[in-house]
């Protein structure tokens, strides 16, 4: 008899011999099984626009349905909640600050250029302005960039005059 390790649990559990045809990936448990289910609605929702929008009209439906009936809104009970329960909100509003804090010291503050994959693949021609910039290289994640050609500055400077503008 085969066995299998459900995804859900971790259990080593027989495998469904009624299940030929098909590859067992969850035990028969009621917790692994709603797993298992909200796992393929999860999956189809992403990829099928047709479930995608009859889940979406169901749920419509469904909150219309309870507000005809009288069923407070969740915002309301929400509000509601908050109201009766100050120690909720109070810790609440800690972990938040908490949790803003520590996504402000993932991000960077300077911008920083980030396309490594620069390429000229035109021929500069003489009637085109070129301008000279200084770069911050501090900045720059890449400053490998690849160019086709160097051109030599000189060649271009006694054709045509050379705007530089520094930044």
């Amino acid at each position: 008899m085969h066995t299998l390790v459900c995804r859900h649990c971790g259990k080593e559990v027989p495998s469904n011999k009624k299940l030929k045809h098909l590859i067992q990936h969850y035990c028969g448990e009621k917790t692994c099984q709603a797993a298992r289910k909200l796992s393929f609605d999860r999956h189809k929702y992403k990829t099928n626009e047709l479930f995608r929008t009859n889940k979406l009209r169901s749920a419509r439906d469904r909150k219309k349905k309870q507000a005809d009936k009288g069923n407070q809104a969740s915002w309301q009970y929400q509000r509601d909640y908050r109201a009766s329960h100050p120690d909720y909100v109070l810790e609440n509003r800690q972990k938040q600050r908490v949790r803003n804090a520590r996504k402000a010291g993932k991000t960077i503050r300077e911008t920083k250029i980030v396309n490594p994959d620069t390429f000229m693949s035109q021929r500069p021609e003489n009637d085109i302005v070129y301008a000279m910039i200084a770069v911050d290289y501090k900045k720059i994640v890449n400053p490998d960039a690849f160019m086709s050609k160097m051109i030599d500055m000189e060649s271009v400077i006694k054709v045509n005059p050379m705007f530089v503008r520094l930044l």
